[in-house]
């Protein structure tokens, strides 16, 4: 009997620690006992206790909760001049309209930034930016959208400095590395999973199929959203392509 496989890394460190969370909670429920995988757990039980305060350092750092309002900011100056150029494909001045038309081809360029990873955003917008500020700076003229790029451009530097400042005093705590005790709980977690297959080969897969059906039941949503967010990327990037 075969346990669903999942690519942990894949996961971002909420996510994982959910799964991780799931999988000690199955555990407990049938025991470690019947599982023939006490020393192993043990093991599990120690990474995940550290994984918990490595993460739990993230989530307090004073500068997270900045970070998350100056990239809303950012996202919500962003939709507001997306939205103000199309609005202007219909302006009855057709320089306006044919301005609003050029840099709608731009925007359909560089796609949803919004929508990207935070770091991804961070460079896509600077050099989206770049554009509305050299090359396009004519049509930026004409909708009378200077101030807006100007926003856009200081919430973006706003977001990336906070990004700066917690990376800095994150990295002067002494604590447990987060990308560290992953790679060591993924390990303990890997060996589980290939005990337990083992042993249904040696024993029988009777015992152990309750167990493995619920795990496998969650390994799957698991594995769906990191579908999700795959073709979500994909279709973002095809976008970008056009």
């Amino acid at each position: 009997m075969k346990i669903v496989r999942i690519n942990l890394a894949a996961l971002r460190n909420e996510e994982w620690f959910q799964f991780m969370t799931e999988i000690r909670d199955l555990i407990v429920l049938f025991t470690a006992e019947a599982l023939f995988i006490v020393e192993l757990f043990v093991q599990f039980l120690k990474l995940y206790a550290d994984a918990d305060v490595a993460i739990e350092i993230i989530r307090k750092s004073p500068e997270t909760e900045k970070m998350t309002e100056a990239d809303h900011l950012r996202d919500q100056t962003f939709h507001g001049l997306n939205n103000t150029i199309r609005a202007a494909l219909y302006h009855y001045d057709p320089k306006q309209s044919e301005a609003a038309r050029q840099l709608t081809i731009l925007l359909d360029r560089f796609g949803n930034l919004a929508r990207k990873a935070p770091n991804e955003e961070t460079a896509g917008l600077y050099n989206f930016i770049q554009e509305l500020e050299g090359q396009y700076a004519g049509f930026v003229t004409t909708l009378g959208l200077t101030e807006w790029v100007k926003e856009l451009s200081m919430r973006n530097d706003a977001y990336e400095t906070l990004v700066k400042a917690r990376n800095e005093e994150v990295a002067t705590r002494p604590k447990i590395r987060v990308k560290s005790v992953r790679n060591e709980l993924d390990d303990v977690y890997r060996q589980i999973v290939e005990r337990i297959e083992a042993l249904c080969i040696v024993n029988g897969p009777e015992q152990f199929a309750p167990f493995i059906d619920r795990l496998n039941a969650f390994i799957t949503r698991y594995n769906h959203v990191i579908a999700q967010r795959h073709g979500q990327r994909r279709q973002e990037s095809d976008a970008d392509g056009k």
